[in-house]
């Protein structure tokens, strides 16, 4: 008998049935569920902290839904090389044309960085944006604390625009890391990303509080993962309001438009619905996907002084990142959301980051908030922000890992893409199916790079490491698929969407297969002599995609091969190889 959760219940609730019913078949103890009931309550209790209500068994979770919770506990890491603050002293110009290249803070030599005091404020619940549209007396708050920032004097560093900046600077290369003069600290593009935005987030929002003097004060979420989050939050189009930003894409942000989350400069022609269903899927395939490795939804390590690295983020980035193109101006330098040096400018931002730190939370329950890296190089990274007090202070990735340790969590709401959901065969690939009846050759990728092309999309045959694996093996290792040498030109945005199909023997057929994930890299370059955006060197990157699951749903257990097909939707993008391999796992194991 299996068990499909109702997407109505989220957090102990689902988790209780659950237990209810496997002790029922099983007369097992479920570690870390708890059954008391209850709604937003303070979860700093330990069990709640230190264990995921949502320790679930693959035939348990989602039948059809969100699959399986694979592996085993990889050893630690010994190693010694976390990011670590850059020299404020030496901020120099970005890659940040928008900004003529200009975002570095003012410089206080004698300003003293301390340790970070972390707040003993009662629990604050942040709220979904699309709720508290009808709150007036909250937006009246969140109104007058952005106005009294963008009325800080310009230098002060709670200043509106100088809170911006931070991103640009981080994001956009202004620093070099420590001991360096040609390694750039970048906060996206790896298992940076995440903490460092919610520590960002963080900040802000008590900075927000402190201009207001209310410790309660959140920022609100977009809700963009359920049917009435996606969107654009009403509370962001009030052209009068200090929350409005002009310099957004008209056609998205009004009159009800459907966030779509594959979004590449074209508009989805589909119905809202089915850009709903799209989403979800996506959604749902990003947790399923990568809940056995880490680094498949949060991105890769990254190392001190590492200078040849190639880029490589998670799947929940690359959700992230269509969204602040959808939100963006369509032309010029896509400003603000669209580019990494003015994407804080807009107030949306905070309330699109709160959802991406939601998600990450959500993904840490599911996994029984086990740390995901066991690796001191990621764990002692360290961050320099200014305080709710006005103080430089440096904190650690390892102490952010729980929100409520930042005396925040999440108001409670449906999660539907945790229910069954028909994800299989995409609209586009059905509907390329029913006018093609005809087959073609594929080869293998061979040794020389391929440039993606938007008309004719590569198609590769990829040999498995070993088909029809037992139980214990997918516990163990995840089966990836892996695209090496990925370039991009580094002021374009660029996007493909990656697809697998089981072959007729080296025949494909017309349609792609199913939908597995994208790579998307957003624009961000540097203005030259001229004033025009240098075209500069193309940067290498890599992308990682979870297929365990998905062969499952597929019943492609026994397929000897696959093939795997590339759809460039935007940009220029040359490959360097396609490969499927078995990762080590790094979840705990699953009874």
């Amino acid at each position: 008998m299996s068990l499909l959760l109702n997407s109505s219940f989220t957090g102990a609730s689902s988790a209780c049935l659950l237990h209810r019913e496997r002790s029922r078949r099983r007369r097992l103890r479920v570690p870390g569920v708890t059954c008391r009931q209850g709604g937003n309550d303070d979860r700093s209790n330990a069990a709640r902290q230190q264990r995921s209500p949502l320790l679930l068994d693959r035939r348990d979770m989602l039948l059809g839904g969100l699959g399986g919770l694979y592996g085993v506990t990889a050893g630690p890491k010994v190693l010694a090389a976390p990011i670590m603050p850059p020299d404020l002293s030496k901020c120099h110009d970005a890659k940040a044309p928008a900004l003529h290249d200009h975002c570095c803070p003012p410089y206080d030599p004698s300003e003293t960085i301390s340790e970070y005091g972390f707040p003993a404020t009662p629990l604050r619940v942040r709220r979904p944006a699309h709720l508290v549209k009808d709150d007036q007396e909250y937006l009246d708050k969140y109104k007058e604390a952005v106005r009294r920032m963008k009325n800080l004097p310009a230098e002060h560093p709670w200043n509106y625009y100088q809170q911006a900046n931070i991103h640009c600077q981080y994001c956009n290369d202004a620093y070099y890391q420590q001991n360096t003069d040609d390694v750039p600290v970048q906060v996206h593009f790896s298992w940076i990303f995440l903490p460092w935005h919610r520590y960002y987030l963080h900040f802000y929002e008590r900075i927000l509080g402190k201009l207001i003097d209310d410790d309660t004060f959140t920022i609100p979420f977009w809700n963009w993962d359920t049917k009435e989050g996606m969107t654009f939050p009403a509370i962001f189009q009030d052209a009068s309001s200090p929350l409005y930003d002009p310099k957004r894409d008209q056609r998205h942000v009004k009159d009800g438009a459907i966030l779509d989350l594959k979004y590449a400069y074209t508009d989805n022609p589909a119905s809202d619905s089915e850009i709903i269903r799209e989403n979800l899927c996506f959604i749902q395939k990003t947790f399923k996907y990568s809940l056995s490795l880490a680094e498949l939804f949060m991105g890769d390590p990254v190392r001190a002084g590492e200078k040849e690295i190639q880029e490589a983020n998670g799947q929940l980035e690359v959700i992230h990142n269509a969204a602040h193109m959808w939100v963006g101006e369509p032309d010029g330098y896509k400003e603000d959301m669209g580019d990494f040096s003015t994407a804080a400018r807009d107030s949306v931002f905070y309330c699109h980051h709160s959802n991406v730190d939601r998600m990450w939370d959500i993904y840490r329950n599911l996994r029984g908030n086990q740390v995901e890296f066991e690796d001191k190089d990621w764990l002692d990274s360290t961050f320099l922000f200014h305080d709710e007090n006005e103080q430089l202070v440096k904190v650690k990735i390892g102490d952010c890992l729980n929100p409520t340790k930042l005396r925040y969590t999440f108001e409670q709401v449906p999660l539907p893409w945790l229910g069954k959901i028909n994800c299989q065969k995409t609209a586009e690939t059905k509907s390329k199916a029913t006018t093609e009846l005809s087959l073609t050759r594929v080869g293998e990728f061979g040794t020389t790079p391929q440039a993606l092309d938007a008309s004719n999309p590569l198609r590769v045959i990829v040999a498995r490491p070993k088909k029809n694996r037992k139980k214990k093996e997918k516990q163990e290792k995840v089966e990836v698929i892996q695209i090496k040498d990925i370039k991009v030109t580094t002021n374009e945005t660029a996007r493909f969407d990656v697809y697998v199909a089981v072959p007729y023997g080296d025949l494909a057929g017309p349609d792609y297969g199913e939908f597995v994930g994208s790579f998307v890299r957003l624009a961000h370059g540097k203005k030259g002599s001229d004033g025009t955006q240098e075209q500069g060197a193309k940067k290498k990157g890599k992308l990682k995609l979870g297929i365990t699951a998905l062969l499952e749903d597929i019943d492609a257990e026994d397929a000897d091969k696959l093939v795997v097909t590339l759809v460039l939707r935007t940009g220029s993008v040359t490959v360097g190889g396609v490969s499927i391999k078995l990762l080590q796992t790094d979840t705990p194991a699953v009874i």
